[in-house]
């Protein structure tokens, strides 16, 4: 749990919840289009979901440990790479071939992969723990890049992070990183091994998760939800300025924000082990949804200190949700592999949705009407999920109070 928490931690922190802060330094330092940088974003999303089905695979055949250790190293030498940059298509071909390939090693196919492999019971807890990494990511890493940058300039601050990359994880994922999940066996209770034993014998394989429509249920749940949280993160400080709040006011929100998220994965972690996913589910994309409508009535900072506590706690259990319901889904036994192709859909769909919303207030001048869409669409997801089947449910009902306590 400590070695995924590091790594959620230093992925999320530098590829997704820093890339504003420097953006914008390099376009006053350097003159080049924002519109050619930001780019680089969505290059490295449709790379990130070209890439994920095959480091699905190459998980479920040399494990967690190595994914992550190349992981690691590509990362590095792409920020490394970055700082050296000339222009931005040399930024756009970086992003999109290093840095988007090392951030998909190091993100929730390997890290979720680990957890879920070594938890049945507890599972929820574990990978609420786990994910909490990814907020913490903002807590950390936007004000340690805005300082590397002010003593650095932007490119001084790309080669430091990249060494931080390395120092940070490259020991803790080599002498503390597990590769099977197996070996807690020994430690189980019997009602647990039997919930393990059951899980392993009812996983799908990947061919037939693919064809089934359990995919295509959780794979539009967890797309919609997921780009509409990408489209409000990346757009929320310039939609509160638009209102007039002033941007030092904004980014302190994202911050607030990024941390109710650790809340909120710590929260439904434990929502996860205690109750039916499918409701737990519900909840969090209901909540998501009323966040946003919150956001859409903000016009002072009482009301926006509602939404960061309404939408940090849903954001904090959406990433949360989607390393378990795939587990409750389809099992173990192929969990990277399906995990991969669900992720391809999901970070496929924001690559489109967060330049397409960007393009759409630019051509209309607000953000309201996407954003009052994201949040019906949202709406949607929490239906979707209700409709997912369960292994725990399947085969006779004597069996089923060993799997119950599975989270």
């Amino acid at each position: 749990m400590g070695v995924a928490f590091l790594c959620y931690l230093v992925d999320t922190g530098i590829v997704f919840y820093s890339f504003g802060t420097i953006l914008a330094t390099i376009v006053a330092a350097e003159g080049w289009s924002r519109a050619g940088l930001g780019v680089a974003y969505s290059v490295a999303q449709v790379m990130s979901a070209v890439y994920a089905p095959w480091v699905g695979r190459l998980v479920e055949r040399r494990g967690p440990r190595f994914v992550q250790l190349l992981g690691t190293v590509v990362l590095a030498g792409g920020l490394a790479l970055l700082g050296t940059a000339r222009g931005v298509l040399h930024f756009d071909l970086v992003m999109g071939l290093l840095v988007a390939l090392g951030a998909t090693c190091l993100g929730g196919i390997t890290s979720n992969t680990a957890i879920a492999s070594w938890f049945s019971t507890g599972r929820g807890r574990a990978l609420g723990i786990a994910t909490a990494g990814i907020s913490m990511g903002g807590v950390v890493f936007v004000p340690l890049t805005h300082a590397l940058i002010e003593r650095l300039g932007w490119r001084g601050a790309f080669g430091v992070l990249g060494v931080i990359v390395l120092v940070v994880l490259v020991p803790p994922i080599a002498l503390l990183m597990e590769t099977e999940g197996g070996r807690a066996a020994a430690g189980m209770s019997a009602d647990e091994r039997a919930a393990l034993e059951r899980e392993m014998r009812l996983s799908v394989s990947p061919r037939e998760a693919f064809a089934s429509a359990n995919f295509a249920r959780l794979a539009f749940a967890l797309s919609i939800s997921g780009a509409a949280l990408a489209v409000v993160l990346l757009h929320q400080i310039t939609f509160m300025v638009d209102r007039g709040l002033g941007e030092r006011l904004a980014s302190w929100m994202l911050g607030a924000t990024a941390g109710m998220g650790v809340v909120g994965k710590l929260g439904f972690g434990w929502l996860l082990d205690r109750f039916d996913q499918r409701r737990v589910a519900g909840l969090c994309f209901v909540l998501q949804s009323v966040g946003i409508g919150l956001l859409l009535l903000t016009r002072g900072p009482w009301m926006l200190a509602v939404f960061v506590a309404v939408y940090g706690f849903a954001m904090g259990g959406n990433a949360t949700l989607q390393a378990t319901l795939v587990a409750d889904c389809f099992g173990r036994a192929h969990y990277a592999a399906i995990f991969g192709r669900l992720l391809a859909f999901s970070v496929g769909l924001q690559a489109v949705a967060v330049p397409l919303a960007g393009w759409l207030r630019d051509r209309t001048g607000a953000y309201e009407p996407i954003f009052a869409t994201l949040g019906a669409a949202t709406l949607l997801s929490a239906v979707a999920a209700q409709r997912l089947t369960f292994l725990r449910y399947a085969g006779s009902e004597a069996e089923t109070p060993a799997i119950t306590g599975a989270g």
